[in-house]
């Protein structure tokens, strides 16, 4: 019997129904492509490890340079890069504002508050998904500056202004970032914090610049952490003035436990005329007003004080 091969259905392929597309979104084609594909266990476990390779950012997730900023939660004023991989249009650079929301396309306003880049970027991702906007986004959150994690340098240092916050920064760190003290400054610095939970109240401690040479260890207050907001404050240094009948008249810095035989000293000493038993203090008062006090070369001078050497009677 003569048999007859069977012919090959050569054209069947192309008689095979096109899988149907549920376009999840008119602006992203891509997505909708993804969605396309057939729907098998073994062809979604491909598409997985294919998505895996390709992008290694599942769902909302951060880039690697952002990993850092991702623990620390967004205030107001910070500016954020919204990116949503693969939508150019829904990219998008916001600030937060005063109530601490921002405002992304489509979905509307986002409240910030209390919330890290990192959870921002999971709440986007899942209202676009719930809106039927975007099927699987991916979206990434970077600070690009996060004025809200801040802190001022302010009097006499080489470059006041207001600092970037960065994470474990000290205060003597916060004045070398300041270019460090000028030859006016202080022997102290004043540190402004405001109250936990009181928008309004700060407290406002003096810090001794005082750094022991015969030990390694530096003070606890100088190696304190600054917080976000936090002021430092480096004041004029406090001075003296001496005049009259003494060699080197002038004004002084003040240092402590100064007496009138130390200011003598400092001022080149008294001149052939002076009388050290004629001198005199001028100190201010709380009214505004000056006093004048008969002075001893044991009395001490305070800041402020202006010391008046005078001639001797013969």
């Amino acid at each position: 019997m003569l048999s007859v091969a069977p012919l090959q259905p050569t054209i069947r392929p192309q008689l095979q129904p096109q899988l149907q597309l549920k376009l999840v979104d008119r602006i992203a084609p891509e997505n909708a492509i993804l969605a396309a594909k057939d729907n098998s266990p073994a062809a979604m476990q491909d598409t997985a490890k294919q998505e895996q390779i390709q992008s290694p950012i599942q769902g909302s997730i951060q880039t690697a340079d952002n990993l850092t900023s991702a623990r620390e939660v967004i205030g107001e004023g910070d500016q954020l890069l919204v990116t949503v991989f693969g939508q150019p249009d829904l990219t998008s650079d916001v600030t937060v504002g005063e109530s601490g929301v921002i405002t992304l396309p489509l979905v509307g306003v986002i409240d910030t508050k209390g919330k890290t880049p990192a959870e921002v970027a999971v709440l986007f991702a899942n209202r676009l998904e719930q809106g039927q906007y975007v099927r699987s986004p991916k979206v990434a959150i970077k600070v690009l500056q996060q004025l809200s994690r801040t802190f001022s340098v302010l009097g006499e240092v080489q470059r006041p202004g207001r600092y970037p916050l960065p994470n474990q920064l000290t205060l003597l760190d916060a004045l070398s970032l300041a270019g460090g003290l000028n030859n006016r400054a202080d022997k102290g610095i004043s540190l402004m914090r405001r109250s936990k939970g009181q928008a309004e109240a700060e407290t406002v401690d003096y810090i001794p610049l005082r750094i022991d040479p015969q030990t390694t260890q530096t003070p606890d207050k100088l190696n304190q952490k600054i917080l976000p907001n936090d002021v430092l404050f480096v004041s004029s240094q406090k001075t003296f003035y001496v005049y009259g009948e003494v060699r080197k008249p002038g004004n002084y810095p003040i240092e402590e436990e100064l007496t009138v035989m130390r200011v003598l000293s400092i001022g080149g000493g008294v001149t052939e005329r002076g009388s050290t038993r004629r001198m005199t203090i001028y100190r201010k008062t709380e009214d505004g007003g000056t006093k004048e006090i008969p002075a001893k070369i044991t009395d001490q001078v305070l800041p402020g004080d202006v010391l008046f050497i005078n001639e001797r009677l013969f």
